[in-house]
């Protein structure tokens, strides 16, 4: 009997559990994002242009879709700067948190 109401009260720590306040990753910054860019990105990006530098040219992302197709979302950026696909270099060590997320809000307005 004992253990039965031990699981009534599964659901109700699962409710509670949930509430707990999750990591929250710093607010982007568009301006301090373009300066991020300009100094970091921009040597091998074009921000307002779709041609291609040493990578491709980023206009259009704010329409939802990166150069190669793919969607563009937070999570999939956040990837591209820490990753670096292909000849990227990977930028998870060079740019602060709020780097990456200045650099994301600006870049998802190109």
């Amino acid at each position: 009997m004992r253990a039965l109401a031990g699981l009534a009260l599964l659901p109700l720590f699962c409710l509670f559990a949930a509430d707990e306040p999750a990591a929250k990753r710093p607010t982007g910054d568009v301006e301090r994002g373009k300066i991020v860019f300009e100094n970091i990105c921009g040597e091998c990006h074009e921000a307002y242009s779709r041609e291609e530098k040493v990578g491709p040219g980023l206009q259009g992302i704010k329409n939802g879709q990166l150069p190669t197709g793919r969607k563009a979302t937070h999570d999939r950026l956040l990837d591209i700067v820490n990753d670096g696909p292909a000849e990227m270099p990977k930028l998870k060590d060079r740019l602060t948190e709020q780097e990456k997320e200045d650099v994301i809000a600006f870049v998802l307005t190109l």
